[in-house]
Order: C-alpha cells, then sequence, then structure tokens
C-alpha cells in the first residue's frame, strides 16, 4: 500500500508542477510519511501475526490489543486523510489552471 500511496504522490507531484497550487514542502512533508506508514504497516503485521497468543480470558490484554488497532486504523486514517487532502486541493483548480495557462 505504500508502494500506491507513493503512486498517489507523484501523480500529485507532476500535477502540480504545471499549476503550483501546492507548496513543495507539502508533498515533501507526504513523502516524508510515507516512513511512518511503513512503520505502522509492520506494527499492524506483527499485532496480527502475534493474535492467537493472546489470551481471549484476559480482558485486559484483549482491551490492550484492540486498542492498538484503533490507534493503526485511526493513524491509517490520518495518512490517506493528508494524502487526498492534497489530491482536493489540486482536483479543485486543476482544469481551471491549464485553461488559463
Amino acid at each position: 500500500m505504500d508502494k500506491k500511496l507513493e503512486g498517489i504522490l507523484d501523480i500529485l507531484g507532476k500535477l502540480n508542477l504545471s499549476i503550483n497550487i501546492v507548496n513543495k514542502e507539502d508533498l515533501d512533508e507526504q513523502y516524508g510519511n510515507l516512513e511512518d506508514f511503513r512503520t505502522l504497516t509492520r506494527d499492524l503485521d506483527i499485532l496480527l501475526n502475534n493474535f492467537n497468543s493472546v489470551d481471549k480470558n484476559d480482558g485486559d490484554e484483549v482491551e490492550k490489543m484492540l486498542f492498538e488497532i484503533h490507534r493503526i486504523i485511526t493513524t491509517f486514517e490520518w495518512h490517506l486523510s493528508e494524502i487526498s487532502d492534497l489530491n482536493t486541493t489540486i482536483l479543485k483548480v486543476y482544469k481551471d489552471k491549464i485553461k488559463n495557462a
């Protein structure tokens, strides 16, 4: 998934070259966030691989696992939202900008 997000950022960066509406720093920040996304993906892999070792009769242990799942999901959502915001910014103005260029 991280490679697909990187591909989206590559597309947005190329489109932005002709309209220059998104700051380069904003795009660079999202590229930097990809490493955090990769770490998050590894965290989820570990959690999923360790599920069978969780004592399902230990409410505290299950709750801890579920909170970790929640943290990972909401952080994935944040990463996707950040890239979506860049996409929306370009989407709103791209057609008009290239017509007027």
